[in-house]
């Protein structure tokens, strides 16, 4: 098994099969947007990237915003999905876990996934260029906030009803524990310095998430 998979990772990229290609040219655009900006990059740059010619990029993606979509699809939206299946499969009586463990399992998978560098640099590509490309920021608000905060409002609206929240906004109750998250991929992406210590999106999720729980949680009788 493992020769088959080292034969496959140091195969020359322009003899992988056609299935292997779009992963092949989005790893490169990622690359390309990232080091020289959406903007800058050039299609033939990505193309080199993936052992293909410029006009063998076309037969997959029509543009750098087909690009920079299908990078969304394929690294953000499935962290989306993972929240909403919790949501969706929530009930009062099939679990013990309550609201505060259902948030907080949320928080974890977002802060897992886009700890990592790669995943976490395509929101801040989205939001660089919303103002250029606002259909951009309209499939990315579409795809993935939308289901995003339709998951936590979910759950914070069952810690609601089950009593163990206030009865809070539940528009503004999403929004603050949701904005931690942009606050931290920019903060990461545009204004840490050199040398500066970066707090982990994880660490950072569980001390917010304390605060925030500590902030609607229904006082206990004593």
């Amino acid at each position: 098994m493992s020769n088959l998979t080292n034969s496959a990772e140091t195969e020359p990229k322009w003899r992988r099969r056609p299935e292997q290609r779009p992963d092949d040219i989005l790893d490169g655009a990622l690359k390309e947007f990232r080091e020289r900006g959406f903007t800058a990059a050039r299609i033939e740059d990505i193309a080199k990237h993936a052992g293909l010619t410029k006009g063998s990029v076309y037969l997959y993606f029509s543009s750098k915003e087909d690009m920079l979509k299908a990078l969304v699809r394929r690294s953000v939206i499935p962290i989306a999905i993972a929240l909403k299946n919790i949501a969706d499969h929530i009930c009062d009586d099939c679990s013990d876990e309550t609201a505060s463990d259902l948030l907080r399992k949320m928080l974890m998978i977002v802060g897992e996934r886009i700890n990592d560098a790669k995943t976490g640099s395509i929101p801040l590509l989205i939001i660089g260029e919303a103002g250029n490309f606002p259909e951009l920021a309209a499939f990315y608000r579409g795809e993935v906030i939308e289901v995003t905060m339709n998951a936590v409002g979910t759950v914070i609206k069952r810690g609601v009803a089950s009593g163990e929240f206030r009865d809070v906004n539940i528009t503004y109750a999403i929004r603050s524990l949701v904005s931690v998250m942009i606050m931290q991929i920019v903060w990461n992406g545009v204004f840490v310095q050199k040398g500066e210590a970066i707090i982990s999106m994880k660490d950072l999720l569980n001390s917010h998430l304390d605060i925030y729980l500590n902030g609607i949680v229904m006082p206990q009788e004593k």
